[in-house]
């Protein structure tokens, strides 16, 4: 039985991969170095790039872009338990191929869940997100995820906006990013205190006016709304502010 503790890091965890393939069924816990009880026996991997490579260039090859796409889908899940997952699914993998996934053991169940509950909050927040124009005129969305999607969706504005200046602020993690150019950034923001540009309370008005006037209110159906458009989403909505 071993704890194995990393630094946290995607590349950390695809280093763990690669230097506890031979251990099997030994590994029984994979946590960050923040979460890592001291008085519990661990063993500690340091991260090393070259490792990380080589595990995910052996990814890509033989299981295939869309697994490679799968592991870092499910890396970005708040399940506690999506290290493990991601380390023993890659391990089955590497042994039986892409049908591993087809295995009803427990850790292989966590990483499918991971992947599809990140993959689908991503889409629902490309949907859901609001933009408000700053006075520098850069376009700022806040939002609040359960899980960290920010990485996943940042992309997808930039290339739907790329003459802008996008910063997409999630709110619960503390993490920034921001579209300038053609560059992609992540940066850590303990707070943000956004001046909006002159127009963007009429604008933000004017929209919740016309968010009340589309709606049929004969065929209003409040839970098919809310499994939509989940509540803890609302707080950034402005059409949705104010409503129980």
């Amino acid at each position: 039985m071993m704890e194995c503790v990393f630094d946290g890091s995607f590349n950390g965890l695809m280093t763990l991969v690669f230097d506890t393939w031979r251990l099997g069924d030994e590994v029984t816990a994979v946590i960050q170095e923040t979460d890592a009880a001291s008085l519990l026996p661990g063993r500690h991997f340091p991260t090393d790039d070259s490792k990380a490579a080589r595990i995910l260039t052996y990814i890509g090859s033989r299981l295939g872009e869309e697994f490679a796409f799968m592991v870092k889908a499910a890396f970005l899940s708040a399940r506690a338990e999506r290290f493990r997952a991601i380390v023993k699914t890659i391990h089955r993998a590497c042994q039986m191929g892409p049908a591993a996934l087809d295995l009803l053991e427990d850790d292989i169940l966590c990483f499918l869940a991971c992947h599809r509950e990140v993959t689908r909050e991503a889409h629902r927040f490309q949907g859901l997100l609001r933009f408000r124009e700053l006075k520098d005129r850069s376009l700022l969305a806040v939002f609040a995820p359960r899980h960290h999607v920010l990485p996943l969706i940042l992309p997808r504005f930039a290339d739907r906006f790329p003459g802008e200046k996008l910063i997409l602020y999630d709110e619960g993690r503390g993490i920034a990013g921001i579209s300038e150019q053609g560059k992609i950034t992540l940066a850590r923001v303990a707070e943000l205190s956004p001046q909006d540009s002159d127009g963007e309370q009429e604008l933000e008005g004017l929209w919740r006016v016309f968010f009340d006037h589309l709606a049929i209110k004969e065929r209003f159906n409040p839970d098919l709304q809310r499994q939509h458009v989940p509540k803890y989403t609302w707080k950034h909505l402005p059409e949705m502010r104010g409503k129980p």
